[in-house]
């Protein structure tokens, strides 16, 4: 891949990865077929992660009107295709109209409209979100973080490491798979506690998964470049 051909700049602020085990034949009805559920240890993971994304702008052209900066709010599990991993999105929602129109239109990324606020205390950061786009379920999250730990890069071959240092987003359109490549510096990681009191985007699957505390961690700001989708099939 030519790292000169990367299309769009994105940095992605005050994220956290929320993470919980879910077996792999939960996830199969919502994952295409083509792609292959990634397993740590005999189980899949399915995480939500809100954050903060600013300074975005297309390779040789101004920022994006109406604001560069837009909360977002995901909903990830970890895929391969033939051998190669990488995160598929089962839903991207945001509260940025215009990013929505461009995401859905120009990417083919299921992402959809929806109200939300993160703030951010001496001590804690609160994100809340309320889906706002017609012809999707409704779905309410909230969510308070504490850090507990320094910075730090995951270790090779860690839970940690598998689940966050992936380069590549996975899109299957009919019979067509496309992987989009993402380059950024490897995750600085901060050690959380969430304490998630309402957490509706998950609904689709048994309640009994996610009644034990997430895995947490929380990245202060990373610079990511995005480059065109490669078609592998």
């Amino acid at each position: 891949m030519d790292r000169n051909r990367w299309m769009m700049h994105q940095d992605w602020d005050d994220l956290y990865f929320i993470h919980w085990p879910v077996p792999a034949e939960e996830l199969r009805p919502y994952v295409p077929e083509k792609l292959d559920i990634d397993e740590f240890d005999g189980s899949a993971w399915i995480a939500v992660v809100p954050f903060r994304m600013k300074n975005i702008r297309f390779r040789g052209l101004p920022e994006i009107p109406f604001g560069t900066e837009l909360l977002e709010l995901n909903v990830r599990t970890y895929v391969s295709y033939k051998g190669e991993p990488g995160v598929y999105f089962i839903t991207l929602d945001s509260d940025h109209p215009l990013g929505v129109f461009l995401a859905r239109s120009v990417f083919g990324l299921p992402y959809v409209h929806a109200s939300m606020r993160m703030d951010i205390g001496d001590s804690s950061t609160q994100f809340s979100s309320r889906r706002t786009h017609k012809g999707y379920p409704a779905a309410q999250f909230h969510a308070e973080f504490q850090t507990v730990s320094e910075p730090m890069e995951a270790r090779p071959g860690s839970l940690l490491y598998w689940l966050t240092e992936r380069y590549a987003l996975w899109v299957v359109r009919g019979n067509r798979v496309y992987k989009g490549p993402i380059i950024h510096n490897n995750w600085k990681l901060q050690k959380a506690e969430a304490a998630v009191t309402t957490n509706h985007l998950l609904d689709f699957l048994p309640s009994e998964y996610f009644r034990s505390r997430p895995v947490t961690y929380y990245s202060k700001s990373v610079q990511t470049r995005i480059f065109p989708y490669e078609r592998k099939s």
